[in-house]
């Protein structure tokens, strides 16, 4: 059994057990103390622009509905579960509707989530009470910038305590256009057979685009005769701990991938790159969907938005270069690789430039972008997630045993 205790046999300063992105109640535990305890987001007020807008979406492995309401624009994040029977009420990704209608017995909800009715209602009794009936909402939702955050946890930090150091960034991406921004020009999806944290992890991973990317490189040195030196760049470049999980990797100038001038990883499922915003979602220990919204401008031209969707294909696109890459290197080859259990062997490594690391008044932690700053950052706030007051969770599975080499 994983609990807050054993949990820390998987986890050191300098690496992190194979483990833990294999074993499938490390998986649960992660859903259960990490995305039903801290702040998750789940969209954007774009994508529910209008009144009656709704979208699909989820926190953890919790079917929800994000909605804005058709009387009041409240927006409002329920359960997609109907109260009836728990058949789900809507199936749709996105679109607009007063209300959702379960098909599997009738019962309808408006798009606040208030039982509206149901057929034959006279066979119930005069206790039942419809006002208590309706689609249950998540405790907490908290909207920064545009950005909609749920938190399935009555208790815990604010959202703008969450955010803490991320937040000037994530004004930064609003500010990009005087007329802000929007996430509808659609997603690009994909979905492959590794674990969530691989994808965040990669989010900002510097380190690895000079090898994993160089055909990429190669092709955009012919392209504009400008070859980068990537020795160079990582000691300009900068990767920053900001804090509850969140990092920054400042780039030294246009790598031709994207307009931010930055990555930004939110933990623990929203990045910022290029010029998308990036949501990853854990679906099974080894199963994980991810979507790429490119930012679009408001008020800016048709070319201007073209042009940023052109560069974005290009690199992060199903035809680009970008992503196949690291679908195939990062994520495939580490899953095959985590397969082989030799003694001592189990162990990934997250300790480079751990002893170049500056900290800075505000507590910050920045070193080259070569260095794992990055990987430490997401690993410090997995660390205090899972080790946190497990006395409500449930207990599961069965007897855990630790595999060779243990610390």
């Amino acid at each position: 059994m994983i609990n807050s205790e054993n949990i820390t046999q998987y986890i050191k300063d300098t690496a992190v057990h194979g483990d833990i992105y294999t074993d499938e109640e490390i998986f649960k535990q992660e859903m259960t103390s990490i995305f039903e305890k801290t702040w998750v987001y789940v969209g954007h007020e774009s994508e529910i622009a209008n009144s009656g807008d709704y979208k699909t979406t989820v926190i953890g492995t919790h079917p929800l509905i994000v909605t804005r309401d058709s009387d009041t624009d409240e927006v409002h994040v329920v359960f997609n579960r109907c109260r009836h029977r728990a058949a789900t009420v809507c199936q749709q990704e996105k679109g607009n509707a007063n209300y959702f209608r379960c098909a599997y017995h009738g019962w309808t909800y408006s798009n606040n989530g208030d039982l509206t009715g149901m057929p034959f209602q006279d066979g119930y009794g005069e206790e039942f009470d419809r006002c208590k009936m309706g689609l249950i909402k998540v405790p907490r939702v908290g909207i920064y910038q545009g950005f909609i955050f749920a938190s399935l946890s009555e208790e815990g930090p604010t959202l703008e305590e969450h955010l803490g150091n991320a937040r000037p960034y994530i004004d930064y991406v609003v500010n990009t256009c005087p007329e802000g921004i929007s996430l509808n020009a659609g997603a690009h999806k994909y979905r492959f057979d590794g674990n969530w944290k691989l994808q965040v992890e990669n989010t900002i991973d510097p380190y690895h685009l000079s090898v994993t990317h160089r055909s990429f490189f190669n092709l955009m040195s012919k392209k504009t005769g400008k070859k980068i030196n990537f020795s160079k760049m990582h000691k300009n470049e900068k990767i920053r701990d900001l804090g509850n999980g969140h990092s920054l990797y400042e780039l030294d100038g246009d790598l031709g991938i994207g307009a931010l001038p930055f990555n930004l990883i939110v933990f623990p499922n929203l990045g910022f790159l290029g010029s998308q915003v990036r949501v990853t979602w854990p679906v099974s220990v080894n199963k994980t969907n991810v979507f790429l919204y490119p930012i679009m401008l408001k008020g800016a031209s048709v070319e201007e938005n073209a042009a940023r969707l052109r560069k974005h294909e290009g690199f992060y696109g199903p035809a680009g270069f970008g992503t196949v890459d690291d679908l195939e290197v990062g994520f495939d080859r580490v899953m095959e690789g985590l397969n082989a259990k030799g003694k001592d062997g189990e162990w990934l490594e997250i300790s480079r430039g751990l002893e170049r690391e500056e900290v800075d008044e505000k507590g910050i932690i920045t070193a080259t972008s070569s260095d794992e700053v990055s990987a430490r950052a997401l690993y410090k706030a997995w660390k205090k997630l899972m080790t946190a007051d497990d006395s409500n969770v449930e207990t599961r599975g069965k007897k855990h045993e630790p595999t060779v080499g243990r610390p």
